[in-house]
């Protein structure tokens, strides 16, 4: 592992030690956590824009709309 310093405001410090406190979490497994979870927002965000980028570059043709309804709905048999 490496140290990263970071400057963190009094008043998040706080909630952050209240929080992880109870939970048994030292201020690096939260900031660890939390860095994780952004990371992967922004993986399904890039994700998303490049999807819309594309649609948009080749747009579906709304008559095809009904070919995507049996894909839609699935239950198992």
């Amino acid at each position: 592992m490496k140290n990263v310093q970071i400057s963190i405001d009094e008043e998040t410090l706080e909630r952050v030690d209240q929080t992880g406190q109870p939970l048994g979490l030292t201020r690096s497994e939260i900031v660890r956590r939390a860095l994780r979870d952004w990371l992967q927002r922004q993986a399904v965000e890039n994700f998303e824009q490049e999807w819309i980028d594309a649609l948009r570059a080749k747009p579906d043709k709304a008559e095809r709309a009904e070919d995507w309804i049996g894909v839609q709905t699935w239950s198992p048999k």
